[in-house]
């Protein structure tokens, strides 16, 4: 799995604060300059949801790995005794 790089992202997202504030400053206000901005915060929500669905994936893989660990452990054991009583 491939991930998006905070670096990369900060990069963009400050050079379009940099952008934003130029244009206000210099009142230059066109449809270009609108369909930019509505695209950066659509990168924006993008980037948040990403977030969120990436703590989920390893909030995930956390639970799976501790549940595969408690299995595999109660497996172990219960075989092991199985082992012995069918030895007897």
């Amino acid at each position: 799995m491939q991930g998006i790089e905070p670096k990369i992202h900060n990069s963009l997202t400050e050079r379009m604060d940099s952008y934003r504030y130029l244009i206000k400053k210099m009142e230059e206000y066109d449809a270009e300059s609108f369909e930019i901005i509505s695209r950066a915060s659509e990168l924006q929500a993008l980037y948040e949801d990403y977030l969120s669905n990436k703590k989920k994936l390893e909030k995930s893989i956390k639970d799976y790995k501790q549940f595969h660990d408690d299995l595999r452990k109660l497996i172990t054991v219960k075989l092991r005794e199985l082992k012995r009583k069918s030895k007897k």
